[in-house]
C-alpha cells in the first residue's frame, strides 16, 4: 500500500513539473511575440517604459532591433538606403568666328566622351548672301547626349569649340518619383502573376471573360509605367547638352560687370559710331550691286521724261496756233 502511494506521489510530481515548465515556454513565446509587435509598431513593451525603450534607440538601438531581426530568423531587416536618380541636363550658346572649324571641333568632343547627336540643325549661306553679297551668319543647334560621369567635364570642355557666351545647368531629382513608379509597377507585376494563376483555375466562362479583362488592363497599365522608368533610367544615365553654334564676325566683348557712368556713355556712342558705319557701308554696297539696275532705271526715266517734255511743247505749240487763228477771225 505504501509503494502504491509512493509511486502515485512520483507520478503526480512529474507531471506538475512539466506542465509547470511547459507554461514557462509558452510565456516566454507570447512575451517575445508580443516585444517583436511592438519594435515594430514603435511602442513599449509591457512592463516596460516608453522612456527607456526611446534611449536605446537614440544610444544606437542595435541590440532591440538585432534581438528583434534575431527571433523571426532575420526576416525583418533595415530598409537600405536608395540610389538616387537625377537627370542633369545644360544649355550652352557658343560663338566662333570658324564656324566649320567649330562644327569639326563638336565632332572630336562627341567621340572623346562617348556622347551621341540625338538632334542637329545647321542653317546655311542665303539667297542674299549668294547673289547680292549680303553677310549673313550660320547657326547650328545640338542636342547632345552623353554619360551622365562625362557631363561635367563636356560642358566645361566646350571652351573649346569656341566663345563660350552663356552656360546654364540644371537639375531634376526624380528619386522619390522614380521609386513609387516601380513600387507600382512591383505592384502590378505581382497582381499580373495572381491573375494568371486564377486565369489557370477558373471554371466558368464569365470568369474567365472577367479575370482576361483585368488582366488587360493590368498589363496596360504595367507596360506604361515600365516605359516611363526605362525613359527616366534612360535620362538619368545620359545627360543632355543643348548647344546653340552662333557664327560671327568678331567675339562679342567682355565688358565689365560694374561700369561708372562715363563708361557706359562711352560704351554708347562707341555702338552708335559703329552702327552709322555699317549703316553708310551697307548702303554703299547696295548701290555698287545695284548699280547697272540703277543705271538702266535712270535710262528709262530719262527717255520717258524727254518724250513727255517733247508732248507737252507740241501741245503748246498747237493751242497757240489755235489761239492765233481764233484772233484772226475775229479781227475779221
Amino acid at each position: 500500500m505504501k509503494k502504491k502511494l509512493s509511486l502515485f506521489l512520483a507520478l503526480l510530481l512529474a507531471l506538475t513539473l512539466a506542465l509547470t515548465a511547459c507554461g514557462a515556454k509558452n510565456a516566454g513565446g507570447v512575451a517575445s511575440d508580443q516585444a517583436l509587435w511592438n519594435v515594430g509598431n514603435g511602442n513599449a513593451a509591457p512592463g516596460s517604459t516608453g522612456g527607456s525603450q526611446e534611449a536605446a534607440v537614440e544610444s544606437g538601438g542595435g541590440d532591440v532591433w538585432e534581438d528583434a531581426t534575431e527571433s523571426v530568423g532575420n526576416a525583418i531587416k533595415p530598409q537600405t538606403s536608395l540610389a538616387e536618380k537625377i537627370i542633369y541636363s545644360a544649355d550652352v550658346t557658343v560663338e566662333t568666328v570658324d564656324f566649320d572649324e567649330a562644327l569639326e571641333s563638336v565632332d572630336r568632343l562627341l567621340e572623346k566622351y562617348g556622347a551621341f547627336l540625338e538632334s542637329s540643325s545647321v542653317s546655311g549661306k542665303s539667297y542674299a548672301e549668294t547673289y547680292y553679297g549680303t553677310q549673313t551668319y550660320r547657326m547650328a543647334q545640338f542636342v547632345i547626349r552623353v554619360p551622365v560621369t562625362s557631363f561635367k567635364d563636356m560642358t566645361a570642355d566646350m571652351g573649346t569649340v569656341g566663345s563660350v557666351l552663356q552656360s546654364s545647368v540644371y537639375t531634376d531629382n526624380i528619386t522619390e518619383r522614380y521609386y513609387d513608379t516601380q513600387s507600382r509597377a512591383d505592384s502590378y507585376r505581382i497582381e499580373q502573376e495572381r491573375l494568371m494563376d486564377m486565369l489557370e483555375k477558373c471554371e466558368t466562362v464569365s470568369e474567365m471573360i472577367e479575370i482576361e479583362s483585368r488582366l488587360s488592363e493590368v498589363r496596360y497599365q504595367l507596360e506604361s509605367l515600365e516605359s516611363t522608368l526605362r525613359n527616366w533610367q534612360n535620362q538619368v544615365d545620359y545627360s543632355t547638352v543643348n548647344v546653340t553654334l552662333r557664327e560671327v564676325q568678331e567675339y562679342t566683348k567682355r565688358v565689365e560687370v560694374h561700369r561708372t557712368y562715363w563708361q557706359q556713355i562711352g560704351d554708347g556712342l562707341s555702338n552708335t559710331m559703329k552702327n552709322i558705319g555699317d549703316f553708310f557701308k551697307d548702303v554703299f554696297k547696295w548701290l555698287v550691286v545695284n548699280l547697272p539696275t540703277l543705271l538702266l532705271l535712270a535710262a528709262f526715266l530719262g527717255a520717258a521724261a524727254v518724250v513727255i517734255a517733247a508732248l507737252v511743247r507740241r501741245s503748246r505749240a498747237k493751242k497757240a496756233r489755235r489761239e492765233s487763228q481764233n484772233g484772226r477771225s475775229d479781227t475779221e
